[in-house]
C-alpha cells in the first residue's frame, strides 16, 4: 500500500473573477449612496407633509412692520412682515428698472394696512365669540374659569392688534399726503451726493393656516431667505 502523503491542492479563483470583483464593489457602493440620498430627500419633505409652512424673507433689509401674532389664523396671501430694502445710488442715477412713484408706494402701503386691519378685525370677532360662548359655561361650572380668562386675554390682545393696525393705516394715509406734497423730479436734474433709495417688500403667506411662531420684530435686520414666521396648515 502506498503511504506517500497527498499533495496539497490550492483552488484559486479564475483571473476574470478577480477582475470583476472591483466593479461589483463600486456598483454596490453607488447603490448605498443613492439610497442615502433618497432618504435625505424624504426627510426634507417631512415638514411639508406635516403641514408646516415657513414664510421666508423675499429680500434683505429692515423689518418695518409685523402684521401677525402667534395663534392668529391667516388666509393665503395675507401679509406677514413688511421689509424696507435700501440701496445707495451714487450721482443720483436711479437703480436698474423703473423708479417707483412715491405716491404709488404710499397707496400700496395704505392697501397693506387695510389688509392688516381686516385680519385684526377678524381675530377680534373670533375671540369675542369664544368669550361669549365660554361665559355661561364657566358660570355653570361646565368649563374651568381659567379657560374663560384665557379667552378674554386673547380677546384683549386682538383688540390691541386692531388698534395698532388702525394706527398703521393712519400713518400710511399721512405718507400719501406727504408724497403728494413732494416736488416732482425732473429728468434733467442731477444730484451731487449719493441718494438713498428705499423700496418696501412684503413677505406673505403662501397658504392659509395658523401662526405658530414669529422670528422677526420691528427694527430687525434680515437676510434674503431668512425664516420670518411658521404656520400650521390646518387642512393637512
Amino acid at each position: 500500500m502506498n503511504n506517500r502523503p497527498l499533495a496539497k491542492v490550492e483552488i484559486c479563483p479564475p483571473r476574470w473573477a478577480v477582475l470583476r470583483t472591483g466593479p461589483l464593489l463600486l456598483l454596490t457602493g453607488a447603490l448605498v449612496v443613492f439610497a442615502a440620498c433618497q432618504s435625505s430627500g424624504d426627510d426634507n419633505e417631512t415638514d411639508v407633509a406635516r403641514g408646516i409652512v415657513i414664510v421666508n424673507a423675499p429680500a434683505a433689509g429692515e423689518v418695518r412692520r409685523v402684521f401677525v401674532r402667534e395663534g392668529m389664523t391667516v388666509s393665503a396671501g395675507a401679509p406677514v412682515v413688511e421689509i424696507a430694502v435700501r440701496t445707495e445710488t451714487p450721482g443720483g442715477v436711479p437703480p436698474p428698472g423703473p423708479t417707483e412713484d412715491p405716491q404709488a408706494r404710499a397707496r400700496r402701503g395704505i392697501a397693506t394696512a387695510q389688509e392688516g386691519i381686516e385680519a385684526a378685525r377678524t381675530e377680534v370677532v373670533r375671540t369675542e365669540v369664544e368669550v361669549q360662548r365660554l361665559t355661561p359655561l364657566a358660570a355653570s361650572g361646565d368649563v374651568p374659569q381659567a379657560q374663560l380668562d384665557g379667552a378674554r386675554a386673547q380677546y384683549e390682545r386682538a383688540q390691541q392688534q386692531l388698534r395698532r393696525a388702525q394706527a398703521s393705516a393712519q400713518d400710511a394715509q399721512s405718507g400719501l399726503v406727504a408724497a403728494r406734497q413732494q416736488p416732482q423730479q425732473f429728468p434733467n436734474s442731477v444730484a451731487t451726493t449719493p441718494s438713498p433709495s428705499e423700496r418696501l417688500v412684503m413677505a406673505a403667506t403662501p397658504s392659509a393656516g395658523t401662526v405658530s411662531a414669529i422670528n422677526a420684530r420691528v427694527g430687525d435686520r434680515v437676510t434674503a431667505g431668512q425664516p420670518l414666521a411658521t404656520l400650521r396648515d390646518e387642512q393637512r
